[in-house]
């Protein structure tokens, strides 16, 4: 142990004595401020590292919700999502380097300033003062005069234990100092390299992480650069196609004049028309329409539920308008209402008008062969009577449809010629016809009229509403 201050040059109390002290006490104030100033530094690190650990929180939980609205897109969510969960390991090990870095200089220090430090300070003052007691027993031993033997007596025995306490109290102060010096430099290098373990094991750790999150990072990157081949691919493609279609002549902005009685998804034609409101102002408001599920619907926005213009479309007719100011104008009638649209151009009113001309009939074909397949299920060869009363609820036939329309005021003559008893009814009109009034109806084909038989076809009990 290296001694800072010499035990014998404390017995004599040589000058050299009183300035290896002074040295001392002036190093120890310094050490004191400096440890102190570094503690100040350490907590000031430790709260600004806590305070990062919350903000980087913060940014992984944005991560997390970036992740969780890519739920669509599985290499963003899969990604995202193993990039969080790394970099929150990163944070507790970044908490975990606070509290040992709390522990190891804070703490460790701290503990050093209050209680060595104080220690030393202490020594220091009973030394102080028991060398002022020496000085003033020196002083008075010095002054008594020699004719005084019983003063010369009591001040030499003054002096002699001032001497002893003196000894003792500068012995143990320069032990103090000894044991500081020495602590100092454990406890100083003890705490930082202690420090310094704990950074080793956060990069440790760090590394650890990262070195086996690294073969994804290298897949993924390898599927970026994919990523940015193809889509500099689809740019170009993209590009030429712009090109394309500027090259192309748009006088007539038409879109595509199709329809699909047997689309997939149900919907035969759609797109934007006029409509006419049944108000008293017959405003008139753009909507996307569509033919879909035997019904002519329409909606303003997309999430808005459809609204219903006709329920079915074996009860319509529909004919061009050109008694209005408005061009391009057609008119869907049903027997209870009629609605009146605007296409954009005459080829799209032509091609709306034959989109519900062909669902039409093919509405009242598809309900035809559903009727024909309830007939044979109720037929007695089933055997099923179940089966049988199932379709009679559903269907009605014979002299009980034609009974039904009858007793209804004004159906008991030809709506055409007045010929009584009719034995036949347009469905989308609502009225009774005769047999040869049923036949010209006929030959203007079932978008304008469809003809069933009161006797011999099949009603559904829907179609008797229209009456």
């Amino acid at each position: 142990m290296k001694v800072a201050v010499d035990f014998e040059e404390c017995l004599k109390d040589s000058p050299r004595f009183r300035a290896a002290l002074e040295e001392v006490e002036g190093d120890v104030a310094e050490l004191e401020l400096k440890l102190e100033k570094l503690v100040k530094l350490c907590i000031a690190m430790i709260d600004t590292g806590k305070a990062f650990c919350v903000a980087n929180k913060q940014f992984m939980n944005g991560i997390r919700d970036l992740a969780q609205y890519s739920n669509k897109d599985v290499i963003v969510e899969t990604s995202l999502t193993k990039f969080s969960d790394s970099l929150q390991e990163m944070i507790n090990y970044h908490t975990t380097l606070f509290d040992q870095t709390q522990r190891s200089i804070k703490s460790q220090l701290q503990t050093f300033v209050k209680e060595d430090i104080r220690k030393f300070k202490e020594s220091k003052k009973q030394f102080e003062k028991v060398s002022e007691e020496k000085e003033n027993a020196l002083a008075k031993n010095a002054q008594v005069q020699r004719n005084k033997q019983h003063e010369v007596e009591e001040a030499t025995n003054i002096l002699t234990a001032t001497r002893k306490c003196f000894r003792h109290i500068a012995l143990d102060y320069v032990l103090q100092i000894n044991v500081l010096q020495t602590k100092r430099r454990s406890e100083i290098l003890k705490s930082m390299l202690s420090f310094m373990y704990a950074h080793l094991t956060f990069f440790h750790q760090g590394y650890d992480l990262f070195s086996e999150l690294r073969p994804y990072m290298h897949d993924l990157g390898a599927q970026l650069d994919r990523l940015g081949v193809d889509a500099a691919k689809e740019r170009r493609e993209m590009e030429q196609k712009h090109s394309t279609i500027q090259q192309k002549d748009f006088s007539s902005d038409d879109t595509k004049l199709e329809y699909n009685v047997d689309a997939a998804n149900g919907i035969v034609m759609e797109g934007y028309l006029f409509k006419r409101a049944s108000n008293a102002f017959k405003t008139w408001n753009r909507r996307w329409f569509s033919i879909q599920n035997n019904q002519l619907v329409y909606q303003k926005k997309f999430k808005d539920n459809p609204t219903v213009v006709v329920e079915d479309l074996r009860l319509c007719t529909v004919k061009h308008c050109e008694d209005i100011e408005r061009r391009f104008c057609f008119e869907v009638v049903s027997p209870t209402k009629s609605c009146m649209l605007q296409a954009d151009s005459e080829k799209l009113r032509q091609a709306w008008i034959k989109a519900v001309q062909t669902s039409i009939a093919t509405a009242y074909r598809e309900k035809g062969d559903e009727s024909e397949k309830l007939e044979k299920k109720s037929s007695p060869s089933t055997g099923s009577l179940e089966s049988g009363s199932e379709s009679k609820e559903k269907l009605l036939k014979g002299e009980s449809a034609l009974q039904r329309v009858q007793c209804i005021g004004g159906n008991i003559a030809c709506c055409d010629c007045g010929l009584a008893d009719p034995r036949w009814a347009s469905i989308n009109l609502g009225i009774t016809l005769c047999i040869e009034c049923s036949g010209i109806h006929r030959s203007l084909g079932v978008h304008f009229s469809k003809v069933r038989s009161l006797t011999l076809d099949t009603w559904e009990p829907e179609l008797l509403k229209v009456r």
